[in-house]
């Protein structure tokens, strides 16, 4: 694996842009602002993002190259048996993955829905086109049951990942390359629509919603868990990307500079989605339905917001319609991509299976499970799994990897390799330490002690068979294949397996 790297910083730089940016910060950042007082919020997860973000992110990328191999290696390199849970955050990137390609599915369907929407917006009324895409193309059912299998979802789904495996057939190389479109195009579509949305007459109403900080808020324990489980969740970091990048990175590449650009860019792509969300709802008279569902927002209320973008003008709606769709596509694609390299690489590394054919055996049964979410139990199952592994795990794990760093990582040594080749912006040694040895740990441990006791209080109303195969049983298995994939690794007997854990830092 350590001869595969990315072609240029530039390369780098954009696919741990295009790993960091998801539909997160597209879709449910923009809710979290208005749900915490719009400036407020967006200076607590600032602060965040300097003190805890940047760290960690600094540390993953470290480690990757300085072990020239993915989050299992790197985290045996720091503690023996750490491979488990780099495999663990491996395996659960890798269903991440089929999720964020299911939600591709998603959105590339109503991408093609979304014109014949707006022809036939002026006979509809809001209601019906606010549950156009779970009514009429789903056939959504609560209650979890399976009675409808939506073809043009279908077609997305493969549509996704078709696009997916030429993403990630030739590694490094393809991976660079698909994002110079996957993270350049969205980022400009949406600086149009936020252009378009400060064209109305209540834009300076929605921009002083947005950063006016509501400072009542600062009261609220949820406000501050938020915006900090949200840095680590924006990040990507703890989920095995940053790692399997960093050993792709060009020699003699400034990790601190080129952090702080995926930092800042991760940042200001909220911000963006934050002024398109606000100031297109206000514009459109939509303000009381922005929410903290990315799906909601995506499927339900911005629907309503693109029929009206341009008042009766079908054409430019449409247009609008399908650009916007088009661009979350790209965005949720990429982020898949990017999920997928995080096990698609120590399987290779450990294995030595040719990435294409690793690549394309993924995607054609990714292709099959994730037609799940072309059924009339897809929004069911999405708000589970998503819960569970994109949250719970995720949580579970970057306290694990936080508590490894910080404690038998040698964070001195670790931040040695950051500076290696800077030259006068470089990380400090005290904060870096604080950060990655004593805020990661107890701010990841104090969401998930919150985070159970609610769910102990208020518990999940899910069918027990959804929780059972989607929830509990999905996450179960994930930590049960890990050390099952560990274990065969070290049997396995490849070069990585024996000999990491004397490759530790010096």
């Amino acid at each position: 694996m350590s001869t595969e790297k990315f072609t240029s910083k530039k390369g780098f730089v954009l696919a741990s842009i295009g790993a960091a940016v998801g539909l997160g910060n597209a879709l449910r950042f923009p809710g979290l602002c208005a749900e915490y007082g719009g400036g407020t919020y967006l200076f607590i997860y600032l602060i965040a993002l300097l003190v805890l973000g940047i760290p960690m992110l600094n540390a993953e990328i470290a480690l990757g190259r300085k072990f020239a191999g993915s989050a299992p290696k790197c985290m045996e390199g720091l503690v023996r048996g750490g491979a488990k849970l780099g495999w663990a955050a491996c395996l659960n990137s890798l269903v991440t993955a089929l999720i964020y390609a299911g939600l591709a599915g998603w959105i590339i369907a109503m991408t093609v829905k979304i014109t014949p929407l707006c022809s036939a917006s002026a006979q509809l009324s809001k209601t019906e086109i606010s549950g156009y895409f779970f009514n009429e193309i789903l056939n959504a059912r609560a209650d979890g049951v399976i009675s409808h299998i939506s073809p043009i979802v279908c077609i997305g789904v493969a549509a996704a990942f078709a696009t997916m495996f030429l993403c990630l057939r030739g590694g490094a190389k393809t991976l660079s390359k698909a994002a110079e479109f996957t993270v350049v195009i969205p980022v400009v579509f949406l600086a149009f629509m936020a252009a378009r949305g400060l064209i109305y007459e209540n834009s300076s109403t929605a921009l002083t919603a947005l950063f006016t900080p509501d400072f009542t808020k600062l009261s609220s324990p949820d406000l501050w868990l938020s915006a900090l489980g949200q840095v680590f969740f924006s990040m990507s970091v703890g989920v095995g990307i940053m790692p399997a990048y960093g050993a792709y990175l060009p020699s003699e590449t400034n990790i601190f500079k080129c952090s702080l650009i995926i930092a800042a860019a991760d940042f200001a792509v909220s911000v963006l989605a934050s002024v398109v969300l606000f100031t297109t709802l206000y514009g459109c008279g939509l303000q009381t339905e922005i929410g903290q569902s990315g799906i909601i927002t995506a499927f339900a209320v911005y629907p309503v917001a693109i029929t009206k973008l341009f008042g009766e003008n079908v054409i430019l709606n449409s247009v609008a319609g399908v650009l916007f769709y088009g661009s979350l596509a790209m965005i949720a694609v990429q982020a898949a991509v990017s999920m997928a390299e995080a096990f698609l690489s120590p399987l290779a590394e450990y294995f030595g299976f040719k990435k294409s054919r690793a690549a394309a055996v993924f995607c054609a049964i990714g292709t099959g499970i994730c037609i799940i979410f072309a059924t009339s139990a897809a929004v069911t199952i999405v708000d589970v799994s998503d819960r569970f592994v994109n949250f719970y795990n995720v949580l579970l794990l970057a306290i694990a990897e936080s508590l490894i760093l910080g404690w038998r990582g040698r964070t001195d040594d670790v931040r040695r390799e950051i500076n290696t080749y800077t030259k006068r912006l470089k990380m400090p040694a005290a904060p870096f330490k604080i950060s990655v040895k004593y805020m990661c740990p107890a701010v990841l441990s104090s969401l998930c002690i919150y985070e159970a006791v609610r769910l102990i209080m208020n518990g999940l109303a899910y069918p027990m068979w959804i929780l059972a195969g989607f929830g509990w049983g999905i996450s179960l298995c994930i930590f049960c294949c890990a050390l099952f994939t560990a274990n065969l690794a070290k049997k396995h007997g490849s070069p990585p397996a024996r000999s990491v854990y004397n490759c530790a830092l010096k």
